[in-house]
């Protein structure tokens, strides 16, 4: 269906002058038409995820959700994305209010601990407050353990949006509001264990983009997470997520495409 407007006199000239008048009174950045915003800048994670924005890495200024429940492996990936972050940005934080996140689960993925701050509010409240401070302040790469009220969800953006940082939210189904917020949201499904020699060495994950607002969803990619060689136990539940102890081998995540017909893998390494 087309919607065309039509010419109504000279309302259309007034109404050009009066967007004029704002712009010359309040600048440039008060008022500024979509087509010359320019579009939301990847963040190239260097895991299989990248593949599933459609857009080469995660958006910055934007909130990206990772949700799933059980034994989902999405706390994982969070974990290979936060330790990434450290490694690339001054400032990565971790809000968590919910007191869930353990950071010597990061080891096998190598870290820079010294970039990373961990904030427990004592409230949502107090940590919806925080991720919209942060945002605004330029914090490059923040995680959210859980959802934040509806009211700090709309400075969290702008804030992000004003300074570019990355978001990402973890929880295992989003409510409306947060659901609504989100730009990219990326839904992950338990497949199966893999062992190797009757040992528990891993995570099959089915992966799917249930909604992008920055590119078409890509669809469902499987996901491989192998826990660090030393692993002897099912891993620990946190958040919904798969986790295990040990720092052998370091995890990978590897993800295998069958969008194409090429037999090939992709892999990362973290």
């Amino acid at each position: 269906m087309q919607v065309q407007a039509r010419p109504l006199g000279g309302k259309t000239e007034t109404l050009d002058h009066a967007i004029e008048a704002i712009r010359v009174r309040f600048g440039s950045q008060a008022l500024t038409r979509v087509a010359e915003l320019p579009p939301p800048l990847p963040w190239p994670s260097g895991t299989p995820l990248d593949r599933l924005t459609g857009i080469g890495g995660l958006p910055r200024g934007r909130l990206t959700l990772l949700t799933g429940t059980g034994t989902c492996g999405k706390l994982t990936l969070a974990l290979a994305l936060l330790a990434q972050a450290t490694q690339e940005f001054a400032h990565a934080v971790v809000i968590d209010h919910a007191r869930q996140f353990d950071p010597w689960a990061m080891l096998p993925f190598d870290p820079d601990l010294g970039s990373l701050t961990v904030i427990t509010p004592p409230s949502a409240e107090a940590a919806g407050e925080a991720a919209s401070a942060l945002a605004r302040a330029g914090a490059g790469f923040i995680l959210l353990m859980g959802e934040i009220p509806e009211p700090w969800l709309a400075p969290m953006e702008a804030g992000a949006a004003r300074s570019g940082a990355v978001v990402v939210g973890v929880v295992d189904a989003p409510g409306r509001a947060l659901a609504h917020a989100s730009s990219l949201s990326l839904g992950f499904t338990q497949a199966g264990w893999i062992y190797e020699r009757g040992q528990l060495v891993g995570l099959n994950v089915g992966a799917r983009c249930s909604k992008n607002k920055l590119a078409p969803p890509i669809g469902e990619s499987d996901l491989q997470i192998f826990y660090a060689i030393g692993s002897t136990f099912p891993p620990h539940r946190c958040g919904g997520a798969a986790e295990s102890g040990g720092a052998g081998r370091g995890r990978q995540l590897t993800a295998l495409d069958q969008q194409h017909e090429e037999p090939e893998c992709e892999s990362a390494a973290v």
